[in-house]
């Protein structure tokens, strides 16, 4: 998304996280690949991301009130190209991998995610052309001792 700007440029080094933003509402379930989000405060715990205002999880999130966050093995460019794209839920899996249901709030988690938590929308802003999305953290779990991946990692950009 970079303009090639020095500004652009420079935004494009700030460090993120790869990760699935997963949301419910109802019976109809996604898992959505992200990078823009952070914790936002000690107590209560707060977890931000942002949403652009015209994907599908975005319509789920508002309807549900409540999003997980899935952290990434390293290597797992399949699962990260997958989830740009909305899935259809197949028995226990959300197109080709497998999710389980996070306790408190019913949404979607990668089942291989080396950790994840969930959380229930408190507060929600515009801002440009995505919507924040702050959500109070209920529950979460570690599954590896791997790190989580990062997006430069990955080789991919979303900034700029």
């Amino acid at each position: 998304m970079s303009d090639g700007s020095p500004e652009s440029e420079a935004l494009l080094k700030q460090p993120y996280g790869i990760f699935l933003v997963g949301s419910r509402d109802g019976d109809e379930m996604n898992l959505m690949t992200a990078n823009w989000g952070t914790q936002v405060s000690f107590e209560p715990r707060l977890y931000a991301i942002l949403i652009e205002r015209d994907a599908h999880t975005r319509k789920l999130i508002d309807a549900g009130g409540a999003f997980s966050i899935s952290y990434l093995p390293a290597d797992s460019e399949h699962v990260v190209s997958f989830y740009t794209k909305p899935a259809e839920v197949v028995g226990n899996k959300l197109g080709e991998h497998a999710f389980i249901e996070a306790p408190q709030t019913k949404v979607p988690v990668l089942e291989e995610a080396v950790a994840w938590f969930e959380c229930r929308v408190t507060q929600t802003h515009e801002i440009g052309d995505h919507i924040q999305y702050v959500g109070e953290v209920v529950g979460g779990a570690v599954n590896s001792d791997a790190p989580a991946w990062t997006l430069q990692e990955l080789g991919w950009d979303y900034g700029g």
